[in-house]
């Protein structure tokens, strides 16, 4: 099983989409950086960082850390299965995408539930849709 259909089959999606909407994988990949990057080494930050971030070739990376390419491939190979891991044994992008998608569907709802609201709620509706916007946009989800 490839890296990409781990991670799909992580996140709860059968197609080979991330979020059930078509994701690239440097999208995947940068996603999963900004969770368990830390859990890199230097030395894999500065590579993945310069490949997935940076948009450099991996010769240029080569020239830059005095190595070969293939040992800069090798790198992000291993930061790749590396960042895979954590996901797979702690799952906090797969809640991420959960929670996001829930927030969302909530929004729906209370847009629906608007027109027939009394008079009385109003400014109960629109703190409530306010904060729950607010969680979405923050990513505070």
């Amino acid at each position: 099983m490839t890296n990409n259909e781990t991670l799909c089959k992580i996140a709860g999606v059968k197609d080979k989409h991330f979020t059930g909407d078509k994701m690239d994988n440097v999208t995947k990949l940068n996603l999963l950086y900004d969770y368990y990057g830390d859990f890199l080494t230097k030395k894999q930050k500065e590579i993945f960082e310069s490949y997935y971030l940076n948009d450099l070739s991996l010769g240029e990376i080569a020239q830059n850390c005095g190595i070969t390419r293939q040992g800069v491939y090798d790198v992000l190979r291993r930061s790749q299965d590396i960042l895979y891991n954590f996901e797979k044994k702690l799952g906090m992008v797969k809640r991420y995408i959960y929670r996001k998608k829930e927030i969302e569907e909530i929004l729906v709802i209370l847009e629906e539930l608007k027109s027939g609201l009394d008079p009385d709620f109003k400014e109960k509706y629109k703190d409530v849709s306010s904060r729950v916007s607010a969680l979405l946009k923050e990513g505070g989800v």
